[in-house]
């Protein structure tokens, strides 16, 4: 069984659309979508997705949701789950709960989302002045949520929106990109990136998919007493946020090619 994979989509409704065509002529339909989905306040945002679920359902397409930092957790907190404990944003766009626990092709998975923006200081200034709440206290991986994830074990896929410390390609771009920010925030994503780690630590899985570092990755990774794939999908925009995982091998790649 063959799965899609899609990376950080930020809203952009012209992205999510050629994404899901794109899956649908690779006949892949269920998505696993790891955050920065764009759950974004608003009448718009909400017009939007109506329009993006009518698409889904028009393809038979399923999109599966491990939100990010950036998104209106204000709105996610209100959502009913269902019966199998997903969160139901739409009809066919389906979000998971911290340390949610499913099955899929024979593979078992947790979903672990939430992540630091490390610009949290800059969108606190920006509604202080403006009113536009952007940054939301939700979004970090609180103790709870690793004890969530971790109850359950090891899994074969861990899906999250962040990335554990220890990843080459990920530590070259946050060394070479200091990007100005306050040191506050810095030593914030520092903190709830380590929380990450330590669920991660914990279920130790065989793959892991994320997003977050608008980077693609894709490394055999070396970690204390176990070994794990990380693949990490880019940004909208880009091809390397487009990709495909084979359940029954357990190898994912990118839609379009090679990294």
């Amino acid at each position: 069984m063959k799965v899609a994979l899609l990376g950080d989509t930020h809203g952009n409704e012209e992205w999510i659309r050629h994404a899901l065509e794109e899956f649908a002529t690779a006949g892949l339909d269920t998505i696993i979508q790891v955050g920065d989905l764009g759950v974004w306040p608003g009448p718009a945002a909400g017009k939007m997705w109506n329009k993006i679920d009518e698409l889904l359902a028009r393809n038979g397409q399923t999109m599966y949701v491990a939100p990010g930092n950036h998104e209106d957790y204000d709105r996610i907190d209100r959502l009913e789950a269902r019966d199998d404990g997903w969160l139901r944003f739409r009809h066919h766009i389906l979000l998971a709960p911290r340390g949610h626990r499913t099955e899929l092709g024979g593979r078992t998975l947790v979903w672990l989302g939430g992540a630091a923006s490390v610009d949290r200081g800059w969108r606190r200034y920006l509604e202080s002045m403006t009113g536009q709440k952007t940054w939301w206290h939700q979004e970090e991986i609180t103790a709870a949520d690793v004890e969530a994830a971790a109850a359950g074990g090891h899994a074969d896929i861990m899906v999250a929106h962040e990335a554990p410390h220890g990843v080459p390609s990920i530590e070259r771009q946050i060394a070479g990109n200091p990007g100005g920010f306050a040191r506050e925030d810095l030593m914030y994503a520092h903190y709830v990136r380590r929380a990450f780690t330590d669920a991660f630590e914990a279920v130790r899985p065989g793959l892991l998919l994320h997003g977050h570092y608008h980077l693609p990755v894709d490394e055999l990774v070396e970690f204390d007493g176990f070994r794990t794939r990380v693949f990490g999908l880019s940004l909208d925009g880009d091809p390397l946020s487009l990709g495909v995982l084979d359940l029954d091998t357990l190898e994912p790649g990118f839609l379009g090619g090679e990294l």
